[in-house]
């Protein structure tokens, strides 16, 4: 029962898919492991036979080279003949023993060991051959196993060869030798070689190899287990899909976002006659959710498209309604701005034309008076009109430049005369650097611009400042600059001044004796200039002055209507 309950709640706890990757996972540790032991025995089996077969070899080499300090006792030849041997990085000591296994030579001197020594040459003694001893093979040593555990100990004979002949003089010996009988060779047991090694480098290596061996074999398990759960992916992927899918239109209905390529590529695959059970039911559950999803689009697209609708109709109206009070705002200002510009000139003449019919006893001097008053009204009431006229054919792009050859200095000194009397009265000082420049420009217009200038600068100007009007030729273009030290703009009131009828401040008119301006001065300059293909630049300083820098061409090519689209629209 305990069984059975516990793969009942693996099988409600654990999916499909985790199930398959631990099947896969103990599979590949089990046969990974399997592998790995192999692996251990066999390379340690390798590396010991290699060892014992290169121990061999040297313990042979040196019997054959020590059997005549064997025979003379000479432990100074000895030495001298297993000292090089002893370079061998796996050798741990050499010894030359008698057949009775006691030293007669052993190097290092301090590796010496009687009881090792009387065991290895027992052994060899008993074999009359080489013998290899370990640990596990001196089990009727008993007082040997600690030290045999230390490495691998070779015993290899010394042997005496002796020559037996069975003539008794010279000359038979020569005769048999000459004829070829037979010599009788018999050899003699003189000593013993133990060759000591060590395994431990061995083993060092192995461990090492068995280290890298390890890594490699787990990141190609790992890599092996990858791809398995990647294909186990790709065979589950229809159910996980379908099982996803279900989940979302239980819990969100059809507003979560779902897989529609994955869900169009299954079908597809569908389609094209797939076998697997898998992969039919996904086909069949992602043309049902298609036929939901569309369904829901076209009721969300209805949706939309109604509340674009609300919002595009909302902002006509909101645009419409800051249009119309936009409008009824500049109506407001324009009226109020005209009423008052038109009627102090009106007044101005019918005042003094009233005084001029009541009062019979004014003297010639006071009608001389009066009548420049009304005439000086009257030009101030034109150029009013004048100014409404020009803006109103720039709105209806119907002002045409007359264009003709003239000299830049004579513009100029036309200006300038024309507001002296302005510039004198405050005793402002003027400065004119104008070269005699020749262009081509409507001599009317461009007098109108700098006469528009110099007002400005004489108006905003104190008593007692100063005016520079400054003139160069750059090229194909001229530069023209009017500055003075009047009360200066900031960057704000520099975008309010240069919209039709704007007023920046009451207090920018302290200066000027007659009152405020209309308003369209330097947006008609700057119209004008735009009209004629140049450009206008303002730099201004609150309390500082401004400088007016226009930038015109000398010769355009051809004269054109500024249009309504262009942005004049201003009434």
């Amino acid at each position: 029962m305990k069984k059975n309950s516990k793969t009942s709640w693996l099988g409600h706890h654990m999916t499909l898919r985790q199930r398959a990757i631990g099947f896969l996972v103990i599979m590949v540790l089990a046969v990974g492991g399997l592998l790995s032991g192999v692996f251990v025995v066999t390379s340690t089996a390798i590396f010991t036979n290699d060892l014992e077969q290169r121990g061999q070899a040297v313990a042979t080499g040196i019997a054959e080279n020590a059997k005549l300090g064997v025979l003379v006792r000479d432990t100074q030849l000895l030495e001298d003949t297993i000292r090089p041997y002893l370079q061998y990085p796996d050798i741990n000591y050499i010894s030359i023993l008698d057949t009775s296994g006691n030293e007669i030579v052993t190097l290092p001197k301090d590796a010496y060991d009687s009881r090792l020594d009387q065991a290895v040459a027992k052994e060899t003694r008993q074999a009359q051959a080489l013998v290899v001893l370990r640990h596990d093979a001196a089990e009727d040593i008993h007082e040997q196993d600690t030290l045999l555990e230390r490495g691998i100990h070779i015993g290899v004979p010394i042997w005496r060869d002796i020559l037996a002949q069975n003539t008794d003089s010279l000359a038979e010996t020569d005769f048999l030798a000459t004829e070829g009988s037979q010599q009788a060779d018999t050899q003699e047991l003189i000593g013993i070689v133990h060759l000591g090694i060590s395994s431990e480098r061995v083993h060092t290596q192995l461990a090492s190899l068995i280290k890298q061996s390890s890594l490699y074999a787990g990141g190609l398990a790992l890599v092996g287990l990858m791809l398995a759960v990647w294909r186990l992916e790709r065979w589950l992927s229809p159910l996980q899909t379908v099982t996803s899918a279900a989940r979302k239109v239980r819990h969100g209905g059809l507003q979560n976002d779902l897989d529609d390529d994955l869900l169009q590529s299954l079908q597809a695959e569908g389609r094209r006659g797939s076998q697997d059970e898998l992969e039919i039911l996904q086909s069949a559950f992602a043309e049902m959710i298609q036929e939901l999803q569309l369904h829901h689009k076209l009721q969300e697209e209805q949706k939309e498209r109604l509340e674009q609708m609300v919002v595009e109709r909302t902002m006509e109206l909101t645009m419409a309604k800051e249009e119309a009070e936009a409008a009824n705002v500049a109506k407001s200002r324009f009226l109020a701005s005209m009423s008052h510009e038109l009627r102090t000139p009106l007044n101005a003449v019918i005042g003094f034309s009233e005084m001029l019919q009541k009062d019979m006893a004014v003297t010639p001097d006071q009608t001389k008076e009066y009548l420049g008053y009304i005439c000086d009204s009257g030009k101030h009431l034109l150029d009013i009109i004048n100014d409404i006229l020009d803006l109103s054919k720039l709105e209806a792009g119907r002002f045409e430049l007359q264009f003709n050859d003239t000299y830049l200095d004579r513009i100029v000194a036309e200006a300038v005369a024309f507001n002296q009397p302005q510039i004198e009265r405050k005793n402002i000082g003027l400065r004119v650097e104008c070269p005699d420049i020749e262009i081509t420009t409507d001599p009317r217009i461009m007098k109108q611009v700098i006469i528009n200038l110099l007002s400005n600068a004489a108006k905003f100007t104190p008593a007692d400042g100063k005016i520079a009007i400054k003139a160069k030729a750059l090229g194909d273009h001229f530069e023209l600059t009017v500055s003075d030290t009047g009360i200066g703009m900031t960057p704000q009131e520099i975008d309010v001044a240069m919209q039709p009828f704007a007023q920046v401040s009451d207090k920018m008119y302290v200066c000027h004796e007659d009152g405020s301006g209309t308003g369209l001065g330097l947006p008609l300059v700057e119209h004008f200039v735009l009209l004629m293909k140049g450009d206008m630049h303002i730099d201004s300083e609150k309390g500082k002055g401004t400088r007016v820098t226009l930038t015109i061409p000398m010769h355009p090519a051809e004269p054109e209507r500024l249009q309504r689209e262009e942005g004049l629209d201003y009434i």
